[in-house]
Protein backbone atom coordinates (compact mmCIF):
# COMPACT_ATOMS: atom_id res chain seq x y z
CA UNK A 1 0.00 0.00 0.00
CA UNK A 2 2.73 2.33 1.05
CA UNK A 3 4.60 1.65 -2.20
CA UNK A 4 1.42 2.04 -4.42
CA UNK A 5 1.03 5.49 -2.74
CA UNK A 6 4.27 6.50 -3.16
CA UNK A 7 4.29 5.63 -6.99
CA UNK A 8 0.88 7.97 -6.86
CA UNK A 9 3.34 10.64 -5.24
CA UNK A 10 5.71 10.39 -7.85
CA UNK A 11 3.40 10.50 -10.80
CA UNK A 12 1.61 13.65 -9.88
CA UNK A 13 4.81 15.53 -8.64
CA UNK A 14 6.47 14.54 -12.46
CA UNK A 15 3.13 15.88 -13.50
CA UNK A 16 3.41 18.97 -12.07
CA UNK A 17 7.10 19.22 -13.04
CA UNK A 18 6.14 19.19 -16.69
CA UNK A 19 3.27 21.04 -16.40
CA UNK A 20 5.51 24.15 -15.02
CA UNK A 21 8.53 23.42 -17.39
CA UNK A 22 5.62 23.44 -20.18
CA UNK A 23 4.79 26.80 -19.13
CA UNK A 24 8.44 27.63 -18.80
CA UNK A 25 9.51 26.63 -22.47
CA UNK A 26 6.11 27.87 -23.68
CA UNK A 27 7.41 31.77 -22.35
CA UNK A 28 10.86 31.01 -23.83
CA UNK A 29 9.24 29.76 -27.13
CA UNK A 30 7.93 33.39 -27.19
CA UNK A 31 10.20 35.54 -26.12
CA UNK A 32 12.75 33.73 -28.68
CA UNK A 33 9.99 34.31 -31.13
CA UNK A 34 9.29 37.46 -30.40
CA UNK A 35 12.60 38.91 -30.54
CA UNK A 36 14.25 36.92 -33.34
CA UNK A 37 11.51 39.02 -35.55
CA UNK A 38 12.73 42.31 -35.66
CA UNK A 39 9.51 43.86 -34.45
CA UNK A 40 9.82 46.82 -32.20
CA UNK A 41 6.50 47.54 -30.97
CA UNK A 42 7.04 50.24 -28.36
CA UNK A 43 3.50 51.39 -28.01
CA UNK A 44 2.21 51.97 -24.29
CA UNK A 45 -1.17 54.08 -24.04
CA UNK A 46 -2.31 57.38 -24.40
CA UNK A 47 0.62 57.74 -27.09
CA UNK A 48 3.33 57.32 -24.94
CA UNK A 49 5.98 55.36 -25.86
CA UNK A 50 9.29 53.21 -24.96
CA UNK A 51 12.36 55.20 -25.43
CA UNK A 52 10.08 58.63 -25.21
CA UNK A 53 12.22 61.86 -23.83
CA UNK A 54 11.39 63.08 -20.53
CA UNK A 55 10.08 66.38 -21.49
CA UNK A 56 7.87 64.71 -24.61
CA UNK A 57 6.48 62.89 -21.77
CA UNK A 58 5.42 65.88 -19.59
CA UNK A 59 3.88 67.61 -22.71
CA UNK A 60 1.89 64.97 -23.34
CA UNK A 61 0.50 64.36 -20.03
CA UNK A 62 -0.14 68.06 -19.37
CA UNK A 63 -1.61 67.76 -23.44
CA UNK A 64 -4.19 64.84 -21.93
CA UNK A 65 -4.72 66.84 -18.07
CA UNK A 66 -5.63 70.35 -20.44
CA UNK A 67 -8.21 68.06 -21.97
CA UNK A 68 -9.66 66.37 -18.87
CA UNK A 69 -8.12 63.07 -19.63
CA UNK A 70 -5.29 62.84 -16.82
CA UNK A 71 -4.47 63.86 -14.16
CA UNK A 72 -2.39 63.47 -10.30
CA UNK A 73 -3.58 61.19 -8.31
CA UNK A 74 -3.77 62.41 -4.54
CA UNK A 75 0.07 62.43 -3.52
CA UNK A 76 0.76 64.20 -6.85
CA UNK A 77 3.93 61.52 -7.55
CA UNK A 78 2.02 59.65 -10.57
CA UNK A 79 -0.71 59.96 -13.25
CA UNK A 80 -3.96 59.02 -12.51
CA UNK A 81 -6.91 58.37 -15.12
CA UNK A 82 -9.98 56.10 -14.46
CA UNK A 83 -10.83 53.46 -16.91
CA UNK A 84 -13.59 54.30 -19.10
CA UNK A 85 -17.09 52.14 -19.23
CA UNK A 86 -15.94 50.30 -16.31
CA UNK A 87 -18.39 49.92 -13.83
CA UNK A 88 -17.29 49.59 -10.51
CA UNK A 89 -14.73 52.31 -11.61
CA UNK A 90 -10.97 51.34 -12.41
CA UNK A 91 -8.49 54.15 -11.41
CA UNK A 92 -5.40 53.23 -13.28
CA UNK A 93 -2.12 55.36 -12.19
CA UNK A 94 1.54 55.08 -13.35
CA UNK A 95 4.74 57.08 -13.92
CA UNK A 96 7.81 55.61 -15.98
CA UNK A 97 11.07 54.67 -14.79
CA UNK A 98 13.76 56.76 -16.99
CA UNK A 99 17.07 56.46 -17.84
CA UNK A 100 19.24 59.12 -19.86
CA UNK A 101 16.14 61.41 -19.86
CA UNK A 102 13.98 58.27 -21.72
CA UNK A 103 11.49 56.05 -20.84
CA UNK A 104 12.63 52.23 -20.18
CA UNK A 105 10.21 51.02 -18.26
CA UNK A 106 6.07 51.76 -17.27
CA UNK A 107 4.78 50.36 -13.99
CA UNK A 108 1.24 50.63 -14.07
CA UNK A 109 -1.28 50.24 -10.73
CA UNK A 110 -4.93 49.51 -11.23
CA UNK A 111 -7.38 49.02 -8.44
CA UNK A 112 -11.08 49.76 -7.94
CA UNK A 113 -12.19 53.32 -7.27
CA UNK A 114 -14.32 51.93 -4.00
CA UNK A 115 -12.31 49.46 -2.63
CA UNK A 116 -11.89 48.85 1.00
CA UNK A 117 -10.54 45.55 3.25
CA UNK A 118 -14.18 44.79 3.51
CA UNK A 119 -14.92 44.33 0.50
CA UNK A 120 -13.55 41.40 -0.91
CA UNK A 121 -15.34 41.29 -4.16
CA UNK A 122 -13.57 45.19 -4.67
CA UNK A 123 -10.28 42.62 -4.06
CA UNK A 124 -7.14 42.33 -6.49
CA UNK A 125 -7.52 38.69 -7.04
CA UNK A 126 -10.66 39.02 -8.56
CA UNK A 127 -9.93 42.37 -10.33
CA UNK A 128 -7.06 40.43 -11.83
CA UNK A 129 -8.86 38.60 -14.34
CA UNK A 130 -11.25 42.05 -15.42
CA UNK A 131 -7.10 43.30 -16.01
CA UNK A 132 -6.57 40.35 -18.66
CA UNK A 133 -9.46 41.25 -20.41
CA UNK A 134 -8.82 44.48 -20.58
CA UNK A 135 -5.49 44.11 -21.26
CA UNK A 136 -6.54 41.55 -24.13
CA UNK A 137 -8.61 44.25 -25.62
CA UNK A 138 -6.04 47.12 -25.99
CA UNK A 139 -3.28 44.68 -26.69
CA UNK A 140 -4.35 41.23 -28.42
CA UNK A 141 -4.94 38.41 -27.30
CA UNK A 142 -1.99 35.53 -26.40
CA UNK A 143 -1.45 36.41 -22.69
CA UNK A 144 0.16 33.00 -21.32
CA UNK A 145 -0.40 32.13 -17.32
CA UNK A 146 2.58 31.80 -15.12
CA UNK A 147 3.22 31.13 -11.48
CA UNK A 148 5.40 33.66 -9.79
CA UNK A 149 7.13 32.56 -6.42
CA UNK A 150 6.44 36.13 -4.96
CA UNK A 151 3.16 37.61 -6.75
CA UNK A 152 1.31 33.74 -7.43
CA UNK A 153 -0.74 33.95 -10.74
CA UNK A 154 0.94 35.87 -13.33
CA UNK A 155 0.00 36.39 -16.99
CA UNK A 156 2.41 37.82 -19.25
CA UNK A 157 2.88 38.66 -23.09
CA UNK A 158 5.66 39.61 -25.77
CA UNK A 159 5.15 41.72 -28.92
CA UNK A 160 8.38 42.28 -30.50
CA UNK A 161 11.00 43.89 -28.10
CA UNK A 162 8.08 44.73 -25.97
CA UNK A 163 6.96 42.66 -22.93
CA UNK A 164 3.76 43.04 -20.44
CA UNK A 165 3.77 41.09 -17.15
CA UNK A 166 0.97 41.74 -15.14
CA UNK A 167 -0.60 40.25 -11.86
CA UNK A 168 -1.59 40.79 -8.12
CA UNK A 169 0.64 43.22 -5.95
CA UNK A 170 -1.56 42.88 -2.69
CA UNK A 171 -5.09 42.93 -1.73
CA UNK A 172 -5.92 46.20 -2.96
CA UNK A 173 -4.06 46.93 -6.20
CA UNK A 174 -3.34 44.70 -9.57
CA UNK A 175 0.49 45.85 -11.52
CA UNK A 176 1.39 45.67 -14.88
CA UNK A 177 4.96 46.34 -16.32
CA UNK A 178 6.38 47.25 -19.31
CA UNK A 179 9.71 46.33 -20.14
CA UNK A 180 11.93 46.52 -23.50
CA UNK A 181 13.69 43.48 -23.64
CA UNK A 182 16.62 44.63 -25.85
CA UNK A 183 16.90 47.62 -23.75
CA UNK A 184 16.25 46.37 -19.68
CA UNK A 185 16.74 48.38 -16.94
CA UNK A 186 18.50 47.70 -13.53
CA UNK A 187 16.67 49.31 -10.20
CA UNK A 188 20.20 50.97 -9.51
CA UNK A 189 19.92 52.84 -13.38
CA UNK A 190 16.30 54.42 -12.74
CA UNK A 191 16.85 58.15 -12.91
CA UNK A 192 14.76 59.76 -10.13
CA UNK A 193 13.18 62.63 -12.87
CA UNK A 194 11.23 64.92 -10.98
CA UNK A 195 7.18 65.04 -11.73
CA UNK A 196 5.74 68.51 -13.15
CA UNK A 197 3.80 71.01 -10.77
CA UNK A 198 0.64 69.15 -10.04
CA UNK A 199 -2.38 69.36 -12.08
CA UNK A 200 -5.89 69.48 -10.29
CA UNK A 201 -8.71 68.11 -13.22
CA UNK A 202 -10.23 65.04 -12.60
CA UNK A 203 -10.49 62.70 -15.58
CA UNK A 204 -12.15 59.46 -17.42
CA UNK A 205 -10.42 58.22 -19.90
Amino acid sequence: MKKRGLMLWSLMLAGSILILSGCQSEYDKMRRRELASGVRQDSLFFGIYMGMPSEDFFARCLSLNRQRILTNNSDGRRVQCFIKGEDPQIIMNFYPNFKENQIREMPVDFHYASWSPWNKHLWADKLLPKMVSIFERWYGKGFIKMEDKERGIIYVKIDGNRQIVIGAKDDQFVKANFTDLTNPIEAEEIENVPARPKTTSQTAR
